[in-house]
């Protein structure tokens, strides 16, 4: 059985990652859903950014999504065609989580998939760099740092 979670075009990840540093400018988080087919693995073939769906001035240091944000995410996401896959957001440090995501992930279904950059986005971001977080429900997850994402995150 593969370890793979996730499958991504390295151009759709170049162009997250950017839009993710430029959002926060360094100062503050930022994130985005990350949307597309589920099958037996998850393939990424577009994002939506938590901005397009929530002003960026609700958010402090961190991001904040509202039910009402959500709302408009999930018609975003029924206009495309597609649905969530995953979620990612940016960190000012280490990719571990916070006790805010372990405790409320965006989205509380057995088996999502969250993903952390460190350092705000800022710079060059390595998959080894990643924190690549699943959802087992009762507020249980499962982590995977250094070596251990590039087994299971594939760019494709």
């Amino acid at each position: 059985m593969s370890d793979r979670l996730l499958e991504i075009r390295r151009e759709i990840w170049d162009r997250l990652v950017a839009e993710l540093a430029c959002a926060g400018n360094g100062l503050r988080e930022s994130g985005a859903f990350l949307l597309g087919a589920s099958d037996q693995h998850r393939v990424v073939t577009d994002y939506l950014l938590y901005d397009e769906v929530t002003p960026p001035s609700q958010h402090v240091n961190y991001v904040l999504l509202t039910g009402a944000d959500m709302a408009r995410g999930w018609k975003e996401c029924e206009r495309r065609g597609l649905m969530v896959v995953a979620d990612v957001h940016t960190h000012p440090g280490a990719p571990a989580q916070s006790r805010s995501d372990r405790d409320f992930p965006i989205i509380c279904i057995p088996g999502h998939v969250a993903l952390i950059i460190p350092r705000f986005a800022q710079g060059f971001v390595t998959i080894d760099s990643l924190g690549l977080h699943r959802f087992l429900g009762s507020g249980r997850w499962e982590s995977w740092f250094g070596p251990d994402v590039t087994s299971r995150l594939h760019f494709i």
